[in-house]
């Protein structure tokens, strides 16, 4: 691993181990053994960048004093923390043979002895390791179930959650939604802008879709220029209202592509669960609904 180095120097935050002069400080102790072993226990196994820095903060502050441990990957919006923020903070850089691995906080309500930021460098260095695998790992799980282009799942991901979704309605009883969205014209918006203009207009739909949904609600990305929504506790007259939402938020605002100005417009097909229906079944209901919107002149809801 490269030498670790902070990225804040104020007042409260340790400077670079470059910065101290070793012919003032006395030796530093090494991590024992032992320890070493515990944490890499700690750390193995785990491809969850949430658990990793959990468990980093748990040994740590087995070792000294500890108020947090924070951790920032800001290429994939990863923001966690361990604990509670404390005044004293070191700031760390992450990198593994030349990779940036993100940003990792140490914070105490004491300052940082010597031995202390010795301590960090020594186990950052196990933990990098462990953090450059899960974040592999991540990246193959979004290559499998996320469509790279818009960012909502991909139509794997559809096919293994539709199913549990049924069959959660269905055992519990709450209403169950599925709505299929089809850009209207889109083949002749591709003639006018090229393919790339037409992976920005899908790209630009993405993300009107998600702005106006739940938390709950799932995304994915069918085909195409189609995208499927899955809408959980949400019966039709909800659903409906979530469409009009859409068709809002596209209607909106324009995407600006080679001296054209195009707005999107959609067409929605709507159906929700009922009760012992195949979710296959769910799904043709839903296609059929978008089909009547389109032979219903396009731009609406069915």
């Amino acid at each position: 691993m490269e030498k670790v180095i902070p990225i804040n120097t104020s007042r409260n935050v340790v400077k670079s181990p470059a910065d101290r002069s070793p012919q003032n400080q006395p030796p530093h102790q090494l991590i024992s053994d032992r320890n070493q072993l515990r944490l890499h226990q700690r750390l193995q196994g785990s491809l969850d960048v949430g658990s990793l820095i959990n468990h980093f903060f748990v040994w740590l502050s087995e070792q000294q004093p500890l108020g947090s441990v924070e951790y920032v990957y800001p290429d994939d919006g990863i923001s966690l923390i361990s604990g509670s923020l404390r005044v004293h903070q070191a700031h760390y850089t992450l990198r593994l043979q030349k990779r940036y691995l993100g940003e990792l906080t140490i914070s105490s309500q004491k300052r940082f002895s010597e031995q202390d930021l010795f301590v960090h460098e020594q186990s950052i260095g196990c933990l990098a390791h462990y953090l450059k695998n899960a974040l592999d790992f991540r990246a193959m799980e979004k290559m499998a179930f996320y469509d790279a282009l818009t960012g909502v799942m991909n139509r794997k991901s559809l096919d293994e959650l539709l199913p549990k979704e049924t069959k959660r309605a269905e055992r519990h009883g709450y209403d169950l939604s599925v709505m299929m969205i089809d850009i209207d014209n889109f083949k002749i918006i591709n003639d006018q802008v090229g393919h790339i203009g037409g992976d920005q207009i899908l790209k630009h739909a993405s993300k009107a879709i998600r702005q106006v949904l739940r938390i709950s609600d799932l995304p994915f990305r069918f085909g195409g220029d189609e995208f499927v929504l899955i809408l959980p506790n949400t019966d039709l007259v909800g659903a409906r209202s979530a469409a009009k939402q859409i068709m809002a938020s596209l209607g909106n605002s324009a995407v600006e592509i080679n001296n054209h100005s195009i707005t999107p417009r959609v067409s929605i097909g709507l159906a929700s669960y009922r009760h012992g229906e195949h979710h296959e079944e769910l799904i043709r209901r839903s296609d059929q609904a978008l089909y009547d919107a389109k032979k219903n002149g396009r731009n609406c809801i069915s």
